[in-house]
């Protein structure tokens, strides 16, 4: 990453990172110390199991697209409320998700905390598996 990139084009560069995703390109805008709360799932620390949890993820949904509904930045904070919509099996799964981005001076995430409806998602899923 770019320290010369706002926080606010960071996020928007992740997001966009996510309609085809590689874990590795992912991984990269993380700081190695990086802590990602994900929400009802519990909490990552560090690029690596950042990195390693998100490849588990896309394994099962593929790509996203994460249309952003509201953005707000404030230095080095950056808080979104995005609609992720992605597939199981052909089947839509959208999930409405409201996250926090604390970005370091180096211009990569430092910590990144989600909340979102878990169940709403696993039934979701669960449909479309089953359908």
């Amino acid at each position: 990453m770019h320290v010369s990139h706002s926080p606010e084009s960071l996020v928007r560069k992740f997001f966009a990172a996510w309609e085809d995703p590689e874990p590795d390109e992912l991984g990269g805008f993380f700081h190695d110390a990086a802590e990602w709360v994900d929400g009802p799932q519990g909490v990552r620390r560090g690029a690596d199991a950042i990195k390693a949890e998100l490849a588990a993820q896309l394994t099962a949904v593929g790509g996203v697209r994460v249309e952003v509904r509201t953005l707000v930045a404030d230095g080095s904070t950056v808080m979104v409320e995005q609609v992720s919509n992605s597939t199981v099996r052909g089947k839509p799964i959208t999930s409405v998700v409201m996250a926090v981005f604390e970005f370091g001076a180096e211009g990569r995430i430092r910590q990144w905390r989600e909340a979102y409806d878990l169940k709403s998602v696993t039934d979701q899923i669960e449909a479309a598996i089953h359908a």
